[in-house]
């Protein structure tokens, strides 16, 4: 980013936190704020929003607009659940699915039905975590 964008970022970050919303509510309730920000913008920290996401955060937490949009996640790629599991039959000890998704919830921290539910970005993490794997 440019230094002006970089202080535009700063600039909005604290917004966000100054806002009634904000100090009312997600002050205190770390998990529920981690949550909004993931159900509308598919990340759980506000520093890695984009200016254009945290004008509408902002809009949201200063009571300017009622809803923020709706995050759909793309999950990840035939290739990629296809690697993961090469990658764990190769690697694991325990080759069960359920050690898998055990797993992938420890990298991910959230609960995963199958490799298939997980996020492209998810499942990068979780490829990069079984690359490490001795």
């Amino acid at each position: 980013m440019t230094p002006k964008q970089l202080k535009t970022h700063k600039s909005l970050i604290v917004q966000v936190h100054t806002s009634p919303r904000y100090k009312n509510y997600y002050k205190d309730n770390r998990e529920a704020y981690e949550e909004l920000l993931y159900n509308a913008f598919g990340k759980r920290s506000s520093k890695a929003l984009h200016v254009t996401e945290l004008i509408q955060l902002v809009s949201y937490l200063n009571m300017q607009t009622d809803a923020l949009p709706v995050f759909t996640p793309k999950h990840c790629t035939p290739s990629q659940a296809w690697k993961i599991m090469s990658l764990w039959e190769q690697k694991a000890r325990d080759k069960s699915e359920q050690a898998l998704l055990n797993f992938c919830k420890r990298i991910v921290k959230r609960e995963c039905e199958s490799t298939a539910t997980l996020s492209v970005d998810e499942a990068k993490k979780v490829l990069i975590a079984l690359q490490k794997l001795q």
